[in-house]
């Protein structure tokens, strides 16, 4: 048998090179433990919005379909969500208020979050999400009003809990719409009657404002199909609104 020798070191043959190399890449299943961790997130479904109670997708799970947008969690799981998985084709958007208001996070389709270790704010605070087709239906909630009704919100552009006021005819002054107190403090609106609306600061339909100027205004107006967030001085302060068919018909 010839042996070939370089630098005085035997070179060993090719089959022996070829056993090695088998029997290294079989070691390197071995090793592998045999109850592995499982990736974060795999067990979440498809076409689902997984939640967690813990960190980088552990915990408690709840599941959501990409069709459930829910305004406000139940007692048992409001304010847990520490991460989630967006495992549909649509933007999840998750709010640290009921009614889609306070703080917002935008969730592209595919992707996942964690909450536990960054901004104090995000930890165990999260209230409500809502499924989008695209990121900047997160920003409002005005889609929440139902036809023919003049909808409310506590927050800016539609978001934040809604009260959706369903006019009736005032037994003393006469006037068609709603009279509220001051816990509504309404800081936008969507008008989706037929008439328009006047806002006043007074319950009796009445009341004026007054600007940094020294303008005074008697009513805000919001036109039928508008939609907007209300400016100061009028903002958080209507306390009452009617529906007319001409603007000159505010009081």
């Amino acid at each position: 048998m010839t042996i070939m020798r370089r630098r005085g070191r035997p070179l060993p043959r090719p089959g022996v090179l070829i056993t090695a190399a088998l029997a290294l890449f079989c070691s390197a299943f071995l090793v592998l433990p045999a109850g592995a961790a499982p990736v974060p997130y795999e067990d979440c479904p498809a076409n689902t919005l997984c939640l967690y109670s813990g960190p980088a997708g552990t915990g408690e799970r709840r599941d959501f379909t990409d069709r459930q947008g829910v305004e406000g969690y139940d007692a048992a799981w409001d304010d847990r969500t520490l991460s989630l998985r967006n495992n549909t084709k649509l933007w999840a958007c998750v709010y640290v208020d009921a009614g889609y208001g306070g703080l917002l996070q935008t969730v592209s389709p595919g992707n996942s979050d964690d909450y536990a270790g960054g901004d104090a704010r995000w930890v165990n605070t999260i209230s409500s999400h809502k499924p989008v087709p695209s990121r900047a239906h997160c920003f409002t909630g005005y889609e929440r009003c139902p036809d023919d009704r003049v909808c409310t919100f506590t927050q800016e552009r539609g978001r934040g809990p809604m009260t959706a006021h369903v006019p009736a005819t005032d037994p003393v002054t006469g006037n068609l719409g709603n009279s509220y107190g001051a816990t509504a403090a309404p800081r936008s609106v969507w008008n989706r009657t037929g008439r328009h609306v006047c806002f006043y600061p007074e319950p009796a339909f009445t009341g004026t404002w007054t600007d940094g100027t020294g303008r005074t205004y008697g009513a805000y107006v919001v036109l039928r199909g508008d939609s907007t967030t209300v400016p100061a001085p009028f903002a958080g302060s209507f306390r009452s609104h009617e529906l007319v068919g001409g603007t000159a018909e505010c009081q």
